[in-house]
């Protein structure tokens, strides 16, 4: 879908489309970025806004999806940034866990479930640019689209994506072999 905002009162309507399209990829990227349920949506809201407010000036030149991308990443950067300058003394608290379903064999989700929670927090660990590959990557986004988003070359995105989930499954085993351990 193409967005071409006109004086015809379609903005909205457009908006809409566009934020129904990618909200749950949105909000996939506000929980990678930010530790409580409550920060992931104060993030969200920030990046509807932030959307609405940049529709108006969208002129088409790359794709929606990179176009919302570009715009998410960067409000994401700015939020996570002014959330770390704030002196915060509660610890977080993650609820975010599934509970596994009756009659399912309870102790492979259980394992699953703790490999997920595992693996985001090892991504939440990552510096900015390399969570941010990470992220785009995860949402299914080409290397070229990542190129546009990010200003990398298709060629460093790629060898930075390879070296980033070589040294994610390395801390992925180590964190493993610690909890066999414990």
């Amino acid at each position: 879908m193409r967005l071409k905002v006109d004086a015809e009162g379609t903005y909205r309507e457009r908006y809409l489309a566009l934020l129904e399209e990618h909200t749950a990829a949105l909000r996939r990227l506000c929980h990678s970025y930010c530790e409580t349920r409550a920060e992931a949506e104060d993030l969200f809201q920030e990046i509807a806004l932030a959307l609405w407010t940049a529709l108006a000036r969208f002129r088409g030149e790359s794709s929606d999806r990179t176009w919302l991308y570009r715009i998410a990443h960067n409000v994401a950067l700015t939020f996570v940034t002014k959330r770390r300058k704030q002196v915060e003394r509660e610890q977080p608290v993650d609820n975010e866990m599934n509970v596994p379903g009756a009659g399912s064999d309870m102790e492979s989700q259980l394992a699953e479930a703790q490999k997920q929670q595992m693996l985001q927090l090892l991504v939440r660990k990552l510096p900015f640019e390399d969570r941010r590959l990470v992220l785009l990557y995860l949402e299914g986004l080409s290397t070229a689209e990542i190129e546009a988003v990010t200003g990398l070359t298709r060629s460093n995105v790629t060898v930075r994506l390879s070296r980033i989930r070589q040294r994610l499954s390395d801390r992925l085993q180590t964190a493993k072999a610690r909890t066999v351990r414990s």
